[in-house]
């Protein structure tokens, strides 16, 4: 740590000496990352580094008062880890664990004894550093990783951290933040390749973007650009520090607060709160923070232009509404509004079970209209209901033991779902499956895929399997960006659906589909996914891929018969690793489908078969255009439905050509796919009117 007496500016010949640590941790003191004072208690923090084995690069604590020139060692606080970076006040330490995602605040008071007060796991998981607000309530944290937000928080009670606000220049991705210092509640953040941003934070609930300059010329996601802003100079003026190609800033920002816009939308249906509704305001050039509201229908915008201006409120299946709005310099304008429903029904129905009937209770009814998807539950009796809905809604039903369901209905009339034994998840919703991980990074999540690239190559496909009732999967990891910020590092991650009670079947067939890259490194990559049939204690490997494809592949039919006699504690699990030496390692999974009591031969997928369908949807017939010139023999087209259940196939007499169908299907769902010799083309979701 260099310490410098600057009593003697402006001249140049300033004093310094180099302090490496005394008492206790004489001449220990050696790398650090950062340091903060403590200016009303008088101590000095360091954080990062070791000074011994046993030290995980906590904070090391320094008494200034006697002589700031020359540190007096306290004590040291490392029960929570590393520390990357802090920020102290009035003996209370903000702490950033960045490995761990977390900001923690300490009592400091006694230093012999911090005591933590609470903890709160930021956006990216990556908390950088941390810096306090005037009012001494909130505090504001950087993600260096993606997704990258300078978010703010209420701390005026530390047992009950609550996050406030996250801002970003592009929605958490697109560019990493580094540093924030806050003055006069103006944030001044350094973004690496997105240049020095200022923030208006003095109403840390609504944080709007009130000036930038881009120091950089590059705009990839990349760890070059602006490292630091200092903003504290008494002229006002404010340095930016860029990395790349080493270059000092001078900045003389004026600063200026927000105009605000917040307000509530309701649904006009039923005057509940609506989640999910858009809010952009338009007319203006300044940078657009397009927000959605809450489960409570709330909402908070702005930008730094004052004046008259229009805002936008759309929402999925209710028609948009533009409204005229005056914007004033440091005020908040109210807007509240209601969204028309247009022509809605009250759904209702029934999911029972086939053969005997029965109802299906705390079964997952998922409603899709074009625009819109619902999702309710059934209830003891099997009967599920939902208020305003759109006409033309299909009907998906599904719960863990049983093949997913559909209907389609266009008029609010009550019907029933019936579903089959068996097991079938596409992710829509939560049923159950346990993530657990033995990797730095990398988790498995549910959620729609964030594209991932490598060196400009596509890495996670950013889409999930189009032909399941929904845009979700499991991936591992989901930070979008490039793939190195959120792989599978140093170990491996473990997906494990719920238990299967298969003991009365002779057999069971699985499918799925999956994707897995392997990459970067030192060109050899050596990972590897696994797909483990597990019954009770004993594990059975079904499938290993080693081979890299940034592209959604079909498992074909697995028999588990093959494998061991099937039981009723029947689980399946999908494994990403990382092994020793490390490399890129990303994976997913979708459509997962465990049919009992079938047997045959499994077919094999041929990406050289190619169908389209047009109209779809359709009300009437569907025209199938096919190619399969490497089949051998004229394929078969064949339509399923959401069961698996064949219900239309036709011989097609040449390997390319037109043919029509489906004129006398029910309204529903359907995957058609060619079949020939053995081999299967992709399926298709179908969609019938």
């Amino acid at each position: 740590m260099q310490i410098v007496d600057l009593s003697n500016l402006p001249s140049a010949n300033l004093t310094y000496h180099y302090y490496k640590g005394d008492g206790a941790i004489a001449g220990d003191l050696d790398a650090i990352h950062a340091l903060h004072i403590d200016v009303k208690k008088g101590f000095l923090y360091t954080y990062g580094g070791s000074i011994d084995q046993n030290d995980p690069g906590g904070a090391k604590i320094f008494n200034l008062s006697p002589d700031p020139y020359n540190p007096k060692y306290v004590n040291r606080f490392e029960q929570l880890g590393y520390i990357h970076d802090g920020y102290v006040d009035n003996d209370t330490l903000y702490a950033c664990h960045i490995n761990a995602g977390i900001m923690s605040i300490v009592d400091m008071t006694d230093k012999l004894n911090p005591q933590v007060l609470g903890t709160v796991e930021t956006p990216g998981k990556f908390a950088h550093n941390s810096w306090m607000t005037n009012d001494r309530k909130h505090v504001l944290t950087t993600d260096e990783k993606a997704p990258s937000f300078l978010t703010a928080y209420d701390v005026s009670d530390p047992t009950d951290i609550r996050e406030l606000d996250r801002s970003s220049p592009n929605n958490g991705n697109g560019t990493y933040v580094h540093n924030t210092h806050i003055i006069n509640d103006y944030a001044v953040t350094s973004w690496y390749t997105s240049g020095v941003l200022i923030v208006d934070a003095h109403r840390p609930q609504n944080l709007i973007t009130v000036a930038q300059y881009d120091t950089y010329a590059g705009n990839n996601l990349e760890f070059e650009g602006c490292w630091g802003a200092f903003p504290y100079f008494p002229s006002g003026t404010v340095i930016a520090t860029d990395i790349d190609p080493g270059q000092l800033t001078v900045l003389t920002p004026t600063y200026q607060r927000a105009c605000y816009l917040e307000g509530k939308v309701t649904n006009g249906c039923n005057g509940q709160p609506l989640a999910g509704a858009t809010i952009r305001i338009n007319g203006s050039t300044d940078p657009t923070k397009i927000v959605t509201t809450k489960a409570d229908g709330l909402y908070k915008t702005g930008q730094v232009t004052p004046g008259n201006f229009t805002a936008l409120i759309s929402a999925p299946g209710f028609p948009s509404k533009t409204v005229n709005i005056t914007l004033s310099t440091a005020q908040v304008t109210v807007l509240d509004v209601t969204l028309d429903a247009g022509i809605v029904f009250t759904a209702t129905g029934t999911v029972t079970e086939i053969g005997t009937n029965a109802p299906i209770a705390n079964a997952q009814v998922t409603l899709t209209s074009a625009a819109n998807t619902y999702i309710v539950n059934t209830n003891a009796n099997g009967q599920f209901t939902k208020d305003c809905v759109p006409r033309n809604l299909y009907r998906f039903a599904g719960k863990w033991g049983y093949l997913v369901g559909s209907v389609s209905v266009n008029l609010g009339t009550p019907i029933v779902i019936q579903l089959a034994p068996g097991y079938y998840d596409d992710f829509a919703t939560d049923l159950g499956w346990t993530a657990t991980s033995a990797a730095g990074s990398g988790d498995w999540e549910r959620g729609e895929p964030d594209g991932t690239t490598n060196q400009g190559n596509l890495v996670n496909p950013e889409f999930d399997v189009s032909s399941d009732n929904s845009d979700q999967c499991y991936v591992t990891g989901n930070g979008g960006g490039d793939a190195g910020s959120d792989d599978v590092d140093d170990g491996f991650v473990s997906l494990i659906s719920p238990v299967m009670k298969l003991g009365s079947s002779q057999d069971a067939v699985l499918t799925f589909y999956y994707w897995f890259y392997n990459g970067g490194g030192n060109g050899n990559p050596n990972d590897k996914m696994q797909v483990n049939l597990l019954k009770g204690n004993q594990t059975f490997n079904i499938l290993q891929v080693t081979n890299s494809e940034s592209a959604w592949l079909y498992s074909g039919d697995i028999h588990l018969k093959d494998f061991t006699t099937l039981s009723d504690n029947i689980r399946i699990e999908f494994i990403v690793r990382d092994d020793n030496p490390g490399h890129l390692s990303e994976g997913a999974v979708d459509v997962f489908s465990v049919v009992p009591g079938l047997v045959g031969v499994q077919s094999v997928l041929d990406a050289s078969a190619s169908l389209t369908v047009l109209p779809n949807p359709s009300s009437g017939e569907f025209e199938l255009r096919y190619s399969w010139e490497n089949s051998e023999e004229n394929p078969t087209v064949e339509l399923r439905n959401l069961l698996g259940q064949l219900v239309f196939s036709e011989n097609l007499s040449s390997k390319t050509g037109v043919t029509t169908f489906g004129s006398n299907l029910n309204p529903g769902i359907y995957f058609a796919n060619l079949r020939s010799t053995g081999r299967l083309s992709a399926a298709l979701k179908l969609v019938k009117q």
